[in-house]
């Protein structure tokens, strides 16, 4: 019997000893993941800095060189700070679920229940009835033709020679679409317009970025943006029709197949004017383009047992597409693959997905890039297609399970340009590398990268502008003598918005008199004021990177490509567009997209369009008159 009770005894002290041994395990892994946590979020708002306090690199852009007083070598330390920070920054899709395992959307509706959160709906709907009310205002003392009435050829003969200084009015926002519990994710919106409709096209998913029902939605507004039938996206596939014998046009989509269709990227949609010599001319439809990625190979599995559908998650990018539609939107052809995943030619980026964030433009270039087969001399001042795209190496995934393609993709990340001289039927490579820092991290020089690139014609010279992983806007000018792209550059503001901008000048002696940007999207689009003058217009997050912020999303304008085309003349801000959210963690407003038409109500002024992203809550859009 006292053996017995010994022997309990002896049970219950190891397990008491068992207890405290759990505890303590317990205790010290909290404590390990709190440091952790505490020390990536501290990295990571470091890392903003990083460029500018400790690795301003030598020559930030042409012709400045004597601005720079002080030049700081990167210490070992700061490498490794920055190559962790840049690892965290990239990991993952745009949208990942959080460790609870909720969406955005989903996080929003749980805050709902705070009256802030309460409050900030709430002032939405105060926005949308004020514009409501503009807009019957507007009505009354008499709109002339409607927000995209007058005609181009009016309009230019009263505002030939003069440039854009200011935005005028109050602009008019409302919801191109709305998140809902059957599709919480729409991110990366993009639209046309044309005169009263606007078209506008989203990736949406049920839950969250890169899941294999990952679609193209289009939503569309008859009245100039005021509503949109955002309450039923179509699906971009359901659109396509195919002509069958007769010539009668039909749609061979369904449902059953759709779910088997990889997940779909970026539409970028360009209006084109020129592909059916309309010219802009009143009662004729111009052509609109759809560029778009859609993956075939390069996605992760969430739970390491099970690879359903819902399970896959997929990584940025794949075969690039075009489609286009002859009746503004209302179908679309059949979509043809422009650029393959898994590309040869290393000047078409070799292996690796494609992804393409923005539009095309026609520009007029100055050099044969190559040659025609009938001899054709003079072949480049023709009006050509410049195609922005970008390479994307697969990701490791947030569960650290790497990417099931990632032994094939072996191509650099980098931004790339395609340009077509026969209206889409064919496409080039637009220079032979794509654009690089000349001071790249060495040690990461996928991290240290520049993507997502806007393209625009100024001043007789052809710009692009970057979403970079460094703080900051960066362009890079086409050089046509060498036929590629020159060393990119940071962007100047000529009023920086930077709070600590004087603090900073003072402490570290160096210019810090440049576009802020927390590596997010951009949009730029350029604006004939004469005949050889081209203004810029600029969209873009303007502060430094913060964790899941973005916010005061904002229009710059520029002067365009200096007169000696060694660089940008100084962007100085032109509208607010969303500075109310984006102040808080989780909160971002992101990602817009520009149109810019003839004449809002009066002739001699510019209708603005926006559309951009409000992360877990839907698609926004914004009129505003420029003059």
């Amino acid at each position: 019997m006292m053996m017995m009770m010994m022997m309990g005894g002896g049970g219950g002290g190891g397990g008491r000893s068992q207890k405290k041994t759990l505890k303590v395990v317990l205790v010290s892994g909290c404590v390990v993941v709190l440091l952790v946590f505490v020390g990536t979020r501290a990295t990571t708002r470091a890392v903003s800095n990083w460029y500018i306090d400790g690795a301003n690199p030598l020559r930030l852009f042409p012709g400045d060189d004597d601005d720079i007083e002080d030049e700081f070598p990167v210490s070992t330390t700061t490498t490794t700070t920055t190559t962790t920070t840049m690892e965290f920054m990239r990991d993952g899709n745009e949208d990942e679920i959080d460790d609870t395992g909720r969406t955005a959307f989903e996080t929003l509706r749980a805050m709902e229940k705070n009256h802030h959160h309460h409050h900030d709906d709430d002032e939405d709907d105060e926005d949308d009835e004020e514009n409501d009310d503009r807009d019957d205002d507007d009505d009354e003392k008499g709109g002339g033709e409607g927000p995209f009435g007058c005609s181009s050829k009016d309009h230019h003969r009263r505002n030939d020679g003069k440039k854009i200084t200011r935005a005028s009015g109050t602009p008019r926002k409302t919801w191109a679409f709305k998140a809902s519990s059957s599709l919480q994710y729409a991110h990366m919106p993009t639209h046309a317009t044309h005169e009263d409709v606007v078209v506008l096209a989203f990736q949406g998913a049920k839950r969250s970025e890169g899941q294999a029902n990952q679609r193209i939605y289009l939503v569309r507004s008859e009245d100039g943006g005021r509503t949109f039938d955002s309450r039923n996206p179509k699906k971009l596939n359901a659109l396509v029709v195919q002509t069958v014998n007769g010539g009668e046009k039909k749609s061979f989509f369904s449902e059953k197949d759709d779910a088997h269709v990889e997940a779909q990227w970026g539409p970028a949609l360009f209006k084109d004017e020129e592909e059916n010599g309309t010219g802009g001319k009143k009662g004729t439809i111009p052509l609109l383009r759809l560029y778009y990625s859609q993956s075939e190979s390069c996605f992760f599995c969430r739970r390491r047992n099970n690879c359903g559908l819902d399970a896959k998650e997929y990584r940025a990018g794949g075969n690039l597409y075009e489609t286009v539609s002859k009746d503004f939107g209302m179908t679309w052809s059949k979509p043809k693959m422009i650029l393959k995943e898994k590309e040869k030619e290393t000047t078409k980026g070799g292996h690796s997905p494609k992804v393409v964030a923005n539009p095309p433009i026609r520009a007029r270039l100055g050099v044969t890039l190559a040659p025609t087969r009938g001899g054709e001399k003079n072949a480049t001042i023709q009006p050509r297609l410049l195609l922005p795209y970008w390479t994307q190496k697969p990701r490791v995934g947030a569960n650290g399970i790497k990417s099931a393609c990632a032994s094939e993709m072996h191509a650099k990340d980098g931004p790339r340009m395609l340009y077509s001289r026969d209206d889409g039927k064919s496409w080039h490579s637009l220079g032979g590398n794509a654009v690089r820092h000349a001071d790249a991290h060495r040690k990461a020089p996928e991290i240290d990268r520049l993507l997502e690139g806007a393209v625009v014609a100024s001043n007789q010279k052809v710009v692009q502008f970057f979403r970079a992983t460094r703080p900051r806007v960066y362009a890079s000018l086409f050089d046509e003598r060498k036929a590629e792209w020159g060393n990119p550059f940071p962007v100047r503001a000529s009023n920086p918005s930077f709070t600590s901008s004087k603090l900073h000048h003072h402490r570290h002696r160096h210019r810090d008199d440049f576009l802020k940007m927390p590596n997010a999207k951009l949009h730029a689009i350029s604006l004939p004021s004469s005949a050889n003058d081209h203004q810029i217009l600029l969209a873009h997050n303007d502060h430094p990177y913060s964790v899941r912020q973005r916010g005061n999303l904002v229009v710059q304008i520029s002067n365009g490509v200096n007169l000696d085309k060694a660089g940008v003349a100084p962007f100085r801000k032109l509208l607010d567009i969303e500075t109310r959210r984006g102040k808080r963690e989780g909160e971002m407003v992101m990602y817009p997209h520009m149109t810019i038409a003839p004449n809002a109500v009066t002739c001699g002024r510019y209708l603005l369009t926006v559309s951009y992203s409000d992360h877990g809550r839907g698609i926004r859009f914004v009129a505003a008159t420029l003059e």
